[in-house]
């Protein structure tokens, strides 16, 4: 394979932080060799956009070399790329020659986005999927403003590193996620950050549909330190061990972060809504979605699957970000809690594809 004598870490940067995971072959087992999470003070990037390029590229610098675990010793990396402004869609093309599927994405793409496609930058590959027809193909699209991903290159190359690929986050995510052994019914990933949270849709082995809300943890925290007057701290102590335990602290925890919650439950319910009315009727041969999986900092909610569970009365469980990772018998996790590892999914995610290549 192209690059295989390089060795890539993953980079996952966001607004409020920056996290590196470096992941080494020894034989056909993966292993973490290092990890780091910075905290980026605020007003550095908002929304996914870099307001203060010297900083980042400083605090990037700090992160490579405080690294825990093994020295790094490369330079290449796998970046992630804000949700927020991205394009990312699986669609249907007739069979054509493969020269020709290039022009024919640049006219779904310029039907589909609302900026030109001379101002984006974008991908595509052909997804093997067991639905798939034999008069058409299915083709995964991904784009980007060329104003959102041209300053987070010149970050990362003035921090003196090389980016192999820049990779929208829910990919990445995904990657950490869905085990690569085997295909799986279709899933819903709820990726709750610290300033947003992803919904994923994926099927059929590929990512069909990707959004962002702005429910967050920060935001389920300031409302349980407003709720009952203490601080953030402590707040976000009590989110943990109390959270949606109803005969803890006489349920007050419960009723104050509930509105937000069902507030996510509506967006949640829309969207599958959507993947039965729109997408899976594309694909008949496919279920309905089976599972839903949660991951990001904002999992470590106490009581969140049962309560998902039952307003969507569907499975809800929390991802294993170390699925295609360590060995399934593998009781202890190196170095790094399962709890902390949650917010580390895409960074695992982006640290696998670094090290495929």
């Amino acid at each position: 394979m192209f690059f295989s004598s390089y060795s890539a870490f993953g980079l996952d940067l966001s607004d409020l932080s920056v996290k590196l995971a470096w992941l080494k072959r020894s034989g056909q087992q993966l292993n973490l060799a290092s990890f780091i999470r910075q905290d980026i003070p605020e007003n550095i990037i908002e929304s996914g956009i870099i307001k203060k390029e010297d900083e980042l590229i400083d605090l990037i610098k700090k992160t490579v070399a405080q690294a825990k675990g093994e020295k790094i010793k490369t330079k290449f990396c796998v970046v992630s790329l804000p949700e927020t402004e991205s394009f990312i869609r699986v669609v249907q093309l007739p069979k054509i020659k493969e020269d020709e599927i290039a022009e024919a994405i640049k006219w779904e793409l310029e039907a589909n986005i609302p900026v030109s496609i001379e101002d984006v930058y974008f991908d595509w590959q052909k997804v093997e999927v067991d639905f798939s027809s034999p008069d058409h193909m299915d083709i995964l699209i991904g784009a980007l403003p060329k104003t959102l991903v041209d300053p987070y290159l010149n970050v990362i190359k003035k921090a003196d590193l090389k980016p192999l690929v820049f990779e929208i986050e829910s990919i990445a995510t995904a990657r950490a996620l869905i085990n690569r052994k085997g295909p799986v019914d279709p899933l819903f990933i709820i990726d709750i950050g610290a300033k947003r949270t992803s919904l994923i849709i994926f099927a059929g082995g590929t990512v069909l549909l990707t959004t962002s809300l702005p429910i967050s943890n920060n935001l389920l925290i300031e409302d349980i330190a407003k709720g009952l007057q203490i601080d953030y701290l402590k707040a976000k102590k009590m989110k943990i061990k109390i959270g949606l335990d109803l005969f803890k602290e006489g349920g007050k925890v419960f009723r104050i972060i509930e509105p937000r919650l069902l507030e996510l439950v509506g967006e949640i319910k829309k969207y599958i809504e959507y993947y039965n009315a729109i997408l899976l009727s594309k694909y008949p041969q496919k279920t309905g979605i089976t599972k839903i999986l949660l991951c990001g900092g904002g999992a470590n909610l106490n009581g969140l699957p049962g309560f998902l569970s039952s307003e969507l009365k569907t499975e809800v469980a929390i991802g294993n970000p170390w699925n295609n990772i360590l060995d399934p018998d593998t009781k202890e996790l190196p170095g790094l809690p399962f709890s902390e590892s949650l917010s580390f999914t895409t960074a695992l995610g982006l640290a696998l594809r670094g090290a495929d290549f």
